[in-house]
């Protein structure tokens, strides 16, 4: 007899029902975490698979969506407080640097949100003429190789959904990457901004805390965000 939860994927409000790990899921976690933080999102993401009922498309889920159910599934199988080593910047007692020790400091993985900026939108209107719709970035992407700036034009590339006219609509799989390519080379500085700001403002997990610091006693808070930076 296992437990079944609830939990509301951040980027389309659905409930979805869950339940917590087995001995075969820890399992898996434990090697990708010995494995290295390359291999943590694959295993999070078999992990939502297996615990999460019902069809759940986990490949084309967005990041974030896939960072926020593995906390809560975490919560209910392994406990929902977790305690962090945080070293806060500026210590005075350390000449401006990161202190020296590390203050433990609980946190409830309950508490924890995916903050949505309210300005956030997926359509961007390029000009009064054309417009795009942008999807969030999943999980293939992580495995984009290149330098930063190779890396960042091809998310941009493939979280371009759909470019629209007045008159017309082109999905996503009507043109080609060299149609694509060519489309992102002709825009401006300002379309570009408009592009970043997708990605800056799109929705995110993370958790402000605020403690004491035992190296100096002075109040801290630093906020936490990703889901490595919550495995403790």
């Amino acid at each position: 007899n296992v437990p079944v939860y609830e939990a509301v994927i951040p980027s389309t409000e659905k409930v979805i029902k869950y339940r917590p790990f087995l001995v075969k899921e820890e399992k898996l976690l434990l090697t990708a975490q010995e494995s290295g933080e390359e291999a943590v999102l694959p295993a999070v993401k078999q992990i939502i698979k297996n615990c999460v009922q019902g069809e759940i498309d986990v490949d084309n889920m967005p990041i974030f969506d896939i960072e926020y159910v593995f906390l809560r599934l975490r919560a209910k199988s392994v406990g929902e407080e977790i305690t962090l080593g945080l070293k806060p910047w500026g210590c005075p007692q350390n000449d401006g640097e990161l202190c020296k020790f590390t203050t433990e400091v609980a946190i409830n993985l309950e508490e924890i949100k995916c903050v949505k900026d309210k300005t956030h939108t997926s359509k961007i209107m390029l000009n009064n003429k054309i417009g795009i719709m942008m999807k969030y970035p999943d999980i293939s992407h992580l495995k984009i190789e290149g330098s930063e700036n190779e890396m960042g034009f091809e998310v941009i590339k493939k979280c371009i959904n759909m470019i629209f006219t007045e008159e017309e609509t082109h999905e996503r799989d009507s043109f080609t990457d060299k149609e694509l390519d060519e489309f992102i080379d002709s825009l401006n500085t300002k379309q570009m901004e408009q592009i970043k700001n997708f990605f800056d403002t799109m929705p995110v997990l993370k958790h402000t805390v605020k403690y004491t610091c035992k190296t100096c006693d002075e109040e801290k808070e630093t906020t936490i965000q990703g889901l490595q930076s919550f495995f403790g």
